[in-house]
């Protein structure tokens, strides 16, 4: 009998050495190499960091580049005759007086039902020289979304005249709105008068 008729003595080694010595097959490389070079491709893809943020019964999302400090809710100090729904007066934050909104107030936001958790945080944001503070209920952290995964809003949003997002989300809290930074300073400086 040939040693080429014997049968083939059993592999004692360990599986692992068994996978990563066998021999590649020409198919197996080039599905791997496509499937690697569309990776990149998908990687590629504009994406932007969205600090996401609960008022009331509401999601939102602002682009992290606007966000200056995420805080515990500090005290805020009315102003006589000028406080309202909206502007609820001034707090200190890193050494700055910083303005301080009502979100809810401001835009009208329902109020989310007594059972949800509540877990506030002060949110500051704006630029270096200008900032601006409100109290969200919940703060679960910044996330990184394609660019194209924006949606329209619906056209009784869009036509809004105090609409502050510029299109919907969809996160693992549910629907979100993006904020539109601008037209929320914008909304900020109104209130103030």
């Amino acid at each position: 009998m040939s040693t080429s008729d014997s049968p083939t003595a059993p592999d004692d080694r360990p599986a692992m050495s068994r996978l990563l010595d066998r021999p590649n097959r020409p198919a197996t490389i080039a599905e791997s190499t496509k499937a690697s070079a569309e990776s990149r491709v998908l990687r590629r893809e504009p994406q932007f960091n969205l600090l996401v943020f609960r008022c009331g019964a509401e999601w939102f999302a602002i682009p992290a580049e606007y966000v200056v400090h995420v805080s515990k809710v500090t005290n805020v100090h009315t102003l006589p005759h000028r406080t309202n729904n909206s502007f609820r007066g001034l707090t200190a934050l890193s050494g700055a007086v910083i303005p301080v909104f009502d979100f809810i107030g401001l835009l009208g936001v329902p109020p989310a039902a007594e059972n949800i958790l509540r877990k506030p945080r002060m949110l500051t944001v704006g630029t270096a020289q200008e900032s601006w503070a409100f109290e969200a209920d919940d703060v679960p952290g910044v996330y990184a979304m394609p660019r194209n995964a924006v949606k329209p809003l619906p056209l009784t949003v869009e036509q809004s005249p105090r609409r502050i997002s510029s299109g919907l989300l969809s996160t693992v809290q549910g629907s979100t709105s993006l904020v539109d930074p601008e037209r929320l300073i914008n909304e900020f400086r109104n209130a103030i008068g």
